[in-house]
């Protein structure tokens, strides 16, 4: 080939190449545009399906389920976003939202000081009660009653610290609630301590337990609230939705979807018992 042709050849390449680029360029932009459009439309909400009733996996449909999903889902309609559900392991949630990989978590998160540094909590949505779930007819409806007792609840919760706080009560840490129930059951405790919304399900599941709910804390640290990323202007918006909620009769519709007319009712009059609503 002849020096002239290569030289014009080489000049045509680097046109063609250059035209490449550009248009290249122009449809990157198109597709970033179109992925910015897309992810404002799109609430990314973290959460973590192995805590019944806020959040499971629908063995039937494989999606998630329960009264976090549920406010999620409402939250999202009311900004206008359609939401997109994270399933990870719990302590992943604050990380993922850190990080900008997610826009909010709904996961039963308490708003403690440490989390506190590092994300925007929302205000408490829910008051989670504490229960003695025990053999039908052993009525324990206080702690005080639990003294001379074999009593397990969760290792190292505040649920153990309430516990050991009653002198006599022989006090059996293990590693999850459901543990602690299952020797109810299988009789090597005579009670167990736990999570107020979980003993309902325990208490379905199995009829031949009994339940006592104490009263709500308010302790922050065991409050639930929603987590968006550090100094979001959305804390707002999300409080005002919670608000919102409240008002209108929502929330309360979603507990009783999951915790069954007779306990939302007792919820609430705790609530109003304690002038917390």
């Amino acid at each position: 080939m002849k020096k002239g042709m290569l030289k014009k050849l080489a000049m045509g390449l680097a046109v063609l190449s250059a035209a490449m680029v550009l248009g290249g360029c122009g449809d990157q932009k198109k597709v970033a545009d179109t992925d910015k459009k897309t992810d404002a439309k799109v609430l990314r909400v973290a959460t973590n399906c192995t805590f019944p009733p806020f959040q499971t996996i629908d063995e039937k449909t494989g999606k998630p389920v329960g009264i976090d999903i549920d406010l999620a889902e409402y939250i999202g309609k009311k900004m206008g976003r359609k939401v997109e559900f994270q399933d990870m392991k719990f302590k992943a949630l604050v990380p993922t939202l850190e990080s900008g990989r997610a826009d909010m978590v709904v996961a039963g998160l308490s708003p403690t000081d440490e989390r506190s540094k590092v994300v925007s909590f929302s205000k408490i949505y829910y008051y989670p009660p504490k229960a003695i779930v025990a053999k039908k007819g052993t009525n324990y409806t206080s702690l005080e009653l639990l003294k001379k007792h074999k009593v397990g609840t969760t290792m190292g919760t505040t649920y153990a610290n309430d516990l050991k706080k009653v002198p006599g009560i022989d006090v059996v840490e293990l590693d999850s609630s459901l543990l602690a129930v299952q020797d109810v059951l299988n009789g090597r405790l005579d009670a167990a301590l736990v999570d107020g919304t979980h003993a309902i399900i325990f208490c379905k599941e199995h009829p031949e337990l009994e339940m006592h709910m104490l009263a709500l804390s308010t302790d922050k640290n065991e409050t639930f609230s929603i987590a968006l990323p550090k100094d979001s202007p959305d804390v707002a918006k999300v409080n005002e939705i919670i608000d919102e909620m409240n008002k209108n009769g929502e929330f309360r519709k979603i507990l009783v979807k999951y915790l069954g007319e007779e306990q939302t009712a007792n919820y609430y009059k705790m609530l109003k018992d304690q002038g917390i609503q």
